[in-house]
């Protein structure tokens, strides 16, 4: 059995079919989502759909998976429709009322960090107050708040360590956060024991655009092109 962690999935449905593939995905692994599969790119709820039906594939809470859930709380969905929403709102609202109460709930309760062995799992960053040295994992983690673990690019460049715990992350591609000579070169980024895995799947072949997915077990990558 192997554990394996992907994220910012964006609707790109295809892309992460592939990439099961490439992993052999079966029934005795564990895939942990570390968010944003809605928004951008085309099947975000076929993504949804094959979470719902496989019990093995675990999904947390993303900043897009954020701005829905704030969307369906006060009506307004200026921020969402800002950042590519508007092709899952249209999905949802094609599924009925019944159907966002209950992606409501659901995306609702989605955790926003994780511990997988010595993983810490989180969509954009851990937020780290100025004692942190002195503080247990547990107690830094208990002060986590969704905005900035969901939103925070406070720590690219001046990546923390945190005891023997790595913290692996997407949210921020890592085409904005190192230059890379090709677009073959595009790749998974480890700095201080920060893994930044979002790969750009979502803007395409042009920006070297991949969906990567990392093996906790060994930490070996893999990668399917955009």
């Amino acid at each position: 059995m192997s554990k394996y962690v992907m994220s910012d999935l964006h609707g790109c449905y295809d892309t992460f079919t592939k990439i099961l593939k490439l992993i052999n995905f079966s029934r005795e692994d564990e895939l942990y989502i570390i968010g944003d599969i809605f928004d951008r790119g085309p099947e975000p709820l076929k993504i949804f759909d094959y979470i719902m039906e496989n019990e093995n594939i675990h999904l947390m809470k993303g900043n897009h998976e954020y701005m829905y859930q704030g969307f369906y709380e006060t009506g307004s969905p200026d921020l969402w429709f800002l950042n590519g929403g508007k092709v899952t709102y249209d999905e949802i609202m094609g599924r009925g009322a019944s159907f966002n109460d209950k992606l409501y709930e659901y995306v609702k309760h989605l955790p926003i960090y994780k511990i997988v062995g010595n993983n810490i799992l989180v969509h954009s960053e851990v937020f780290f107050p100025d004692n942190y040295e002195q503080l247990s994992v547990h107690d830094i983690l208990s002060i986590q708040v969704e905005e900035a673990v969901l939103w925070g690019r406070h720590n690219i460049g001046k990546e923390k360590k945190l005891g023997e715990y790595n913290i692996i992350c997407g949210h921020t591609p890592v085409q904005a956060i190192q230059s890379f000579e090709t677009k073959e070169d595009v790749k998974i980024l480890k700095r201080n024991s920060t893994f930044y895995i979002d790969c750009g799947c979502v803007y395409g072949e042009e920006a070297g655009g991949k969906l990567a997915a990392l093996r906790l077990d060994d930490y070996k990558e893999y990668y399917v092109e955009a």
